[in-house]
């Protein structure tokens, strides 16, 4: 995201520089072909970019984690110094850290700060358990609240986002906008369900696939996925598809192992060139949240859904972001989470109903790209810059 919104600012003329770490998500391991330095410069595409040293490690232990994110906080903190005085600091750090780093860059530099909120921590954390020391959590609440009263602008993915800043954190209203993720209609292009990548993966015509494409993440829920396909194995023609990976991963493929399921299968997540026709093999999507994780994140995978024109079923909490896109832009249904019962009904009633089934993929097609396609929400974000430039 980082990258694409540099590369527009770029494009407006302006002299941009990204600060950031080393590609490693989501396997924690140095991509193949890099090394470390303390500080490598180059230029890309209309920006220049600077990395610093850090941790990496793949291994799951909430320590280790919290060493390697400490460690990325601060690689962002050397490239930033390296680079000089900004007019405006945006901030796509990583979870409270970034935000705070960036606060007090911005402060040093006498520079505008706008800070953008992909998931709300540390709610997310303190909901997981991950995160269940008194003191940590009221350090870690006050370090959200430095970094949130030290922007000059918010941005936030949705109306449930900005709704929890303004009623539960305290955040002026005015402070704050909405501009959604994005995705380049030129990635993800409607396909006919047929593709070479179907063939590829031995996945035969008449398989109607249950696709779930993307983070299979702590938060995810993605045990849902099981149940149904529990209560669906007597339909032959039926495969539950799971494409990704994430920290969740390895224990929902045990647990299929456990439960005995044929129905399903696991693949890695696949080149970036290769998403249409992976988007195009199926004949419903799936989004799943865990209860009451929908107000801490919104899942970007459903813009791949929409984009690709795929009906989508979300198992999530009915009063969440997620669930009003998909009753907004009409692309799907939503079902309770934890209710596998319930989400094989759903999967059913796509199956047996081809003609919603396009119907539905193409409203969701239409809104995401009225909405969600990448050079209009960065405009947006051009924008917002503008404006928080010419309040100085």
């Amino acid at each position: 995201m980082a990258k694409e919104l540099a590369q527009a600012m770029g494009g407006q003329g302006w002299e941009v520089t990204v600060a950031a770490g080393y590609p490693h998500h989501p396997y924690g391991r140095l991509y193949y072909g890099w090394y470390k330095k303390w500080i490598i410069s180059e230029n890309q595409d209309g920006f220049r970019l600077v990395r610093g040293w850090h941790l990496i490690n793949p291994s799951p232990s909430v320590l280790t984690k919290s060493l390697v994110v400490a460690s990325q906080g601060l690689s962002r903190l050397i490239g930033a110094l390296s680079i000089g005085r900004p007019d405006v600091l945006i901030s796509f750090g990583i979870p409270l850290l970034g935000p705070i780093i960036s606060a007090a860059l911005a402060k040093i530099y006498r520079a505008k700060l706008i800070t953008v909120i992909y998931d709300l921590y540390p709610d997310v954390a303190v909901n997981l358990g991950k995160l269940n020391n008194p003191l940590m959590i009221v350090a870690a609440r006050k370090i959200e609240q430095i970094a949130y009263r030290w922007s000059d602008r918010i941005v936030v993915l949705s109306e449930g986002f900005q709704r929890t800043l303004v009623n539960q954190k305290g955040v002026v209203q005015e402070k704050i906008n909405i501009i959604p993720v994005w995705l380049d209609a030129a990635d993800v292009k409607p396909m006919d369900r047929i593709t070479p990548w179907r063939g590829e993966m031995k996945i035969p015509p008449e398989k109607f696939v249950v696709l779930y494409a993307g983070t299979i993440g702590l938060i995810s829920g993605a045990e849902i996925v099981l149940d149904a396909a529990r209560h669906l194995e007597s339909y032959q023609d039926i495969l539950f598809l799971f494409v990704g990976t994430g920290h969740a991963k390895d224990r929902v493929e045990t647990r299929a192992r456990e439960m005995g399921l044929k129905n399903i299968r696991f693949l890695p997540f696949q080149p970036r060139e290769r998403l249409s026709e992976v988007q195009a093999t199926a004949d419903v999507s799936l989004v799943t949240l865990a209860p009451g994780r929908g107000k801490t994140s919104v899942p970007s995978k459903v813009l791949g859904y929409m984009a690709a024109a795929r009906p989508v079923i979300a198992a999530v909490d009915e009063d969440c972001d997620t669930a009003d896109l998909i009753h907004t832009s009409g692309c799907g249904l939503v079902v309770p989470p934890g209710r596998g019962g319930l989400l094989a009904e759903a999967i059913l009633h796509f199956y047996e109903n081809p003609k919603e089934r396009l119907m539905r993929g193409e409203a969701g097609h239409r809104h995401f790209l009225k909405h969600f396609e990448r050079q209009g929400v960065l405009n947006r974000y051009i924008e917002t810059i503008q404006d928080v430039l010419k309040s100085s």
